[in-house]
């Protein structure tokens, strides 16, 4: 009776905080201190369904013990189809450092295991002290990366359903005045929002300066692919002056407000990238919301590691706040293991 109570209560205290995080989320979702809520209670949730289908259903506890089994393979494929990636990444979009990150986490998944048990069989304090900290540092990063993976996929998925005021689509660069597939995903969907909203009739707000390759500014290139597309040229503000995503909103925003002082901004750009976008629209007062458009599939590995760093960049007071347990228990075990002598 005592165990049923007590699994009972489990279940309320679950049930309350999914209550909360909704109610939250409902608010406002450029946060992501509800990916730090989110990433937990998500985790403790399949753990207690695995929990309640082990009770009722007869073997399921030795499927879960079987894969269990099977996590070091797991890891392998894992460290496998990043490196994977990351070989094709470098072919096609070229051997700079931003398109090799899935490259170099799969080398880190694959290795770092192995350097961890050769340093447990050296059998000192100091190397068990520094397997620990490769340890804690992987499980910490892991746990960073698939918070945000998870909270990106809600963010997108999600989305509350408001008025929108215009579609200010991002800019990336282009080539010979043409849009690049990757712009064309982020034109495609603002003009899919364009069409789901007739009243008030959406404005379009392509933004984005001119690079040092580009032959016009970004904003004007995509300007024309959206009257290409059949929408009047009245629709349409360009933004020409941006250089990054800061830029990209500030302009924007102004160039709106003078044209419709209310309303929210729907931000379009890449999938990956939206989450990012929401969030800085945030810390610059902004009423917007975040769409992606689509990305090519072998593309996204390596943006979404590049977005979870700049994530964590420009969030480092909660990175520092969720990497509190990780360091507390590292210092802990790292001061046992001198005092033990080992």
């Amino acid at each position: 009776m005592q165990e049923l109570l007590v699994q009972l209560a489990g279940w309320a205290l679950l049930v309350g905080l999914w209550a909360v995080f909704i109610w939250q989320y409902r608010k406002d979702p450029r946060r992501l201190g509800l990916a730090a809520l989110l990433f937990p209670l998500a985790l403790f949730s399949v753990a207690a369904v695995l929990d309640l289908l082990s009770t009722l259903v007869p073997g399921f506890g030795f499927l879960i013990a079987i894969v269990m089994v099977l996590t070091p393979l797991i890891v392998l494929i894992f460290g496998g189809a990043l490196v994977y990636n990351g070989v094709l990444m470098w072919r096609r979009e070229g051997a700079r450092i931003s398109n090799l990150l899935s490259l170099a986490a799969g080398v880190l998944v694959l290795i770092l295991p192995v350097l961890a048990v050769l340093l447990v069989q050296l059998n000192t304090w100091w190397s068990y002290s520094l397997a620990f900290i490769l340890f804690m540092v992987s499980v910490f990063t892991a746990c960073l990366f698939a918070m945000m993976l998870l909270y990106a996929w809600v963010h997108a998925k999600f989305q509350a359903k408001t008025l929108g005021a215009a579609a200010v689509i991002l800019g990336a660069r282009t080539i010979n005045g043409k849009v690049t597939p990757l712009l064309r995903g982020r034109l495609d969907k603002a003009i899919e929002l364009y069409a789901s909203q007739t009243e008030p009739q959406l404005l379009m707000v392509p933004t984005g300066g001119q690079g040092h390759d580009e032959q016009e500014p970004e904003g004007v290139s995509m300007a024309r692919y959206l009257r290409e597309q059949g929408i009047p040229a009245e629709q349409i503000l360009v933004e020409d002056r941006a250089k990054d995503t800061i830029e990209n909103l500030k302009f924007s925003d102004s160039l709106v407000r003078e044209r419709q002082a209310e309303g929210k901004l729907w931000l379009v750009t890449s999938d990956y990238h939206a989450l990012r976008a929401a969030l800085a629209s945030r810390q610059m007062g902004l009423e917007a919301r975040a769409y992606g458009g689509k990305t090519a599939a072998y593309y996204r590995p390596s943006a979404f590691l590049r977005e979870c760093v700049a994530i964590a960049r420009d969030q480092l007071k909660l990175m520092i706040l969720l990497a509190l347990p990780f360091a507390l228990s590292l210092a802990g075990l790292i001061f046992l293991t001198t005092r033990a002598g080992v």
